[in-house]
């Protein structure tokens, strides 16, 4: 009996023992299965993100990227001490005492989020985290989380944990699109991660938990109690002073999203973007870090973008919509808006019944039956969180302000500037809102340049011999047009439908007389003036008609400006550029751009014409720019029904053009004019962007010979004529004076005692003339009958 009990209790130990064995065996199994099925360790040596193209401006600063994961790469010793210390205080305490799991850490969190009944602290440790973004897929499963924990210990035994913190700060999503705490830190706080203060770090330590939940953005109100939970735990954490964290929390609570760069210049990034895809493809724009050096200064695209903006306001009424009160938020502003002001208001929310918006520190709601009785009950619709309409504060007391919604105008237009000495794209605006529309009119649009093509008739025709002072008939003309193959009269007229009779060239430009222009062209041939335009870079399609003239043929925008700038280089073209330099990642260059203008028109005929069109500024349809008192060369343009009005002027190192319209052809106003629409927007740009800058001169070129001349007859003349201007001449075409006979009395004429007098010099007469009448300058248009 005790030999039987001794062996089955033998048996049964060698079964239990064997169940063990076999146990281990297969849980051995299984885990040699899953350590076969994880994730090499390598990607972490050979870490190589998807990284930002950043696109800097002329003066080397970063303003607008490309991205689909925005992310740009920061060592650790770069990252300010505090934000390490915040980081681990929100999310891993112990992250430098455990090896990749935490039992107490997961413990603690249960813990704080049970007294709370919040998620105020996560279990995971920062290992686990980066386990997780880098290696696995959100979906769940106990397979998953046992692969998960095998790898974070595999990481833990690999590699040291800065270079596990480095990763973690890099590969982490902090919200609005933006991967890593560099592109975090410009994303939120429009700066760069080093120069963080303790109150931004605490507040971006945040975060990572549920980056939309504590958007400051979206919801800055949780965003500042986040914040203050992330400063608490810094001090729990003994990483700084009770009275440090009290000095954080009452920093100013401010945010300025980085995305807001490309608003600076939308049409602009665009624009880059497009060539950027051409040149190096999809992929290596949005993945590879390129480094974009673009001609772009943000001072000037700010003058221009904000000009045509209040412009365009100002030419066409805006709808408002009166809002409710808005209260304001806790802590009242630390510069309230003023009445009048136009702030852009955020979409926080829309619900069947409100619109949720906010501005700066204050907050409302607009109930949706107002945009019902405003006769707009479908615009909510078009709206959701984050985006962005302007509004009017119309009252203000001391904690409130009522505002109205301003709806936005149909007229577009478009600003371009270029410096004319290499060619460099200083500001682009292609339209009222790139959001409302992407199309951009700078570039892309083709439209009637009106008046402001025929500098170059004139350019033709200084070149050819003729001067500022040649004389032409302003009186009815008329010409056969075959329209499909019937034949019609065109009669062009001048806006003001007066004739002046003889006028001078200079008058005909000053004045922008259409006959002058019409039949100049006629005597010198339509051919001419295409083939001198193409010498000036205009590249699209001109019709060989005498309505060229008069701008029939449509252009663009970008051609015009570029045109001029080579009237105020002295007959320089220079192929106007929106890229510097394009360096990839490692800041090798892959592409540079040298200018190098060419000469395409004598310096003689360039500087004739600009002194003419410095004239359109000191008495003809642009006299409103002398306000600017400075040298300003200029030309308006204003075509047939004011569908379209134009304006270009510069300086020896500016060119800028404006154009206003509506994208589908429609006139602006029976009055409407360049005049009254576009110089005062051009005024306003440059005011902004020329003041303070030193007075430029053109230089007058050898082969100019300067002459006293009669403004109404282009005669020589002497000081004291009171219609004397100083009139340039191209030498070997300047007047010749006629000989001057010497006064002989006659034999029977009585002599004076005196025994003798200085010679009396008679100017000679010239057969009399009806002089054109003084009239108030006017933009032209032109007269198209069919």
């Amino acid at each position: 009996m005790t030999l039987t009990r001794r062996g089955m209790l033998k048996g049964s130990l060698w079964a239990v023992l064997l169940f063990f064995v076999m146990g281990a065996g297969v849980a051995g199994g299984v885990v040699a299965a899953y350590v076969r099925d994880l994730p090499p360790l390598d990607i972490l040596e050979e870490y190589q993100p998807s990284l930002v193209t950043t696109l800097y401006d002329d003066q080397g600063k970063p303003f607008a990227s490309f991205y689909e994961q925005r992310r740009i790469l920061v060592p650790l010793d770069k990252i300010p001490r505090f934000l390490h210390e915040a980081i681990i205080a929100v999310e891993d305490s112990r992250f430098y005492q455990h090896y990749g799991l935490d039992p107490v850490g997961i413990t603690r969190a249960l813990w704080t989020n049970l007294n709370c009944l919040c998620l105020a602290e996560g279990g995971s440790t920062i290992t686990q985290q980066l386990a997780k973004v880098l290696f696995f897929t959100p979906k769940k499963s106990l397979g998953r989380k046992f692969k998960e924990a095998m790898l974070v210990m595999r990481i833990e035994r690999d590699l040291p944990k800065d270079r596990i913190l480095e990763l973690y700060f890099n590969q982490i999503y902090f919200g609005h699109g933006a991967y890593g705490i560099e592109a975090a830190a410009q994303t939120h706080f429009n700066k760069l991660v080093r120069d963080l203060n303790l109150a931004e770090a605490a507040m971006l330590a945040g975060l990572p938990r549920a980056p939309n939940s504590y958007s400051p953005i979206l919801h800055p109100e949780r965003a500042r109690r986040r914040r203050h939970h992330a400063l608490q735990r810094m001090v729990q954490e003994r990483f700084i002073t009770a009275e440090q964290a009290e000095a954080a929390t009452k920093l100013p609570f401010t945010t300025a999203t980085f995305a807001k760069g490309n608003n600076l210049a939308p049409y602009f990034v665009e624009y880059v973007r497009q060539y950027l895809e051409d040149k190096f493809g999809t992929y290596a724009v949005y993945h590879s870090g390129l480094q974009v050096y673009t001609t772009i200064k943000l001072k000037t695209q700010e003058a221009a973008a904000l000009a045509l903006r209040n412009g365009l306001q100002k030419l066409k009424k805006r709808k408002r919509v009166r809002l409710q009160t808005w209260l304001s938020f806790e802590e009242a502003p630390t510069e309230p808006p003023k009445v009048g002001e136009t702030l852009e208001a955020t979409v926080t929310g829309v619900t069947d019944d409100v619109l949720e918006l906010q501005a700066g520190e204050y907050r409302g709601a607009v109930p949706l039956k107002e945009f019902t009785r405003a006769g707009l009950p479908e615009f909510h619709t078009r709206l959701e969180p984050g985006d962005q309409i302007p509004v009017r504060v119309v009252k203000r007391d001391e904690n409130q302000i009522e505002v109205a919604l301003e709806l936005e105008p149909e007229i577009e237009g478009a600003f371009l500037v270029l410096d004319p000495r290499d060619g460099a794209i200083k500001a682009m605006v292609g339209g009222y809102d790139f959001q409302r529309s992407e199309f951009n009119r700078a570039t892309q649009a083709r439209r009637q340049p009106g008046s402001a093509f025929k500098p170059f008739v004139y350019a033709t025709a200084f070149d050819m011999g003729m001067t500022p002072a040649s004389i032409f008939e302003d009186s009815p003309v008329s010409y056969p047009m075959v329209i499909e193959d019937e034949i019609f009269e065109w009669t062009p007229e001048n806006y003001d439908r007066k004739f002046r009779g003889p006028v001078t060239l200079r008058q005909g430009l000053e004045k922008s007389i259409n006959i002058v222009a019409v039949k100049l062209i006629e005597q010198m041939g339509v051919e001419p003036v295409i083939q001198m335009a193409r010498r000036l870079g205009i590249k699209s399609h001109l019709r060989p008609e005498f309505g060229l003239a008069l701008g029939a043929s449509e252009v663009s925008l970008l051609e015009m400006v570029s045109a001029y700038g080579i009237f105020a280089t002295g007959g320089h073209r220079a192929e106007p550029y929106a890229i510097k330099k394009i360096l990839d990642s490692k800041g090798v260059i892959l592409e540079e751009w040298f200018a190098e203008p060419q000469l395409v028109l004598r310096p003689e005929v360039a500087f004739v014409l600009t002194h003419v069109l410095q004239g359109v500024v000191e008495r003809g349809t642009g006299k409103q720019v002398k306000v600017l008192e400075r040298p300003i060369a200029a030309k308006t343009g204003t075509t047939d029904k004011a569908s379209d009005v134009w304006f270009i002027g510069y300086t020896p190192s500016l060119v800028a053009g404006v154009w206003i319209g509506y994208d589908i052809k429609r006139s602006l106003g029976p009055y409407a004019t360049s005049s009254q629409l576009a110089v005062p927007i051009w005024i306003d740009f440059a005011q902004a962007t020329l003041q303070g800058a030193p007075l430029e001169y053109f230089q007058v070129p050898e082969g100019v010979v300067p002459i006293l001349a009669n403004y109404r007859t282009g005669d020589p003349t002497t000081p004291d004529d009171p219609d004397a201007i100083q009139e340039y001449f191209i030498q070997g075409t300047e007047p010749q004076p006629t000989p001057i006979p010497v006064y002989q009395p006659l034999e029977f004429e009585t002599r004076r005692d005196e025994p003798s007098r200085p010679t009396k010099i008679a100017r000679p007469t010239k057969p009399s003339r009806e002089r054109p009448s003084r009239t108030t300058p006017q933009p032209t248009t032109i007269h198209r009958s069919r």
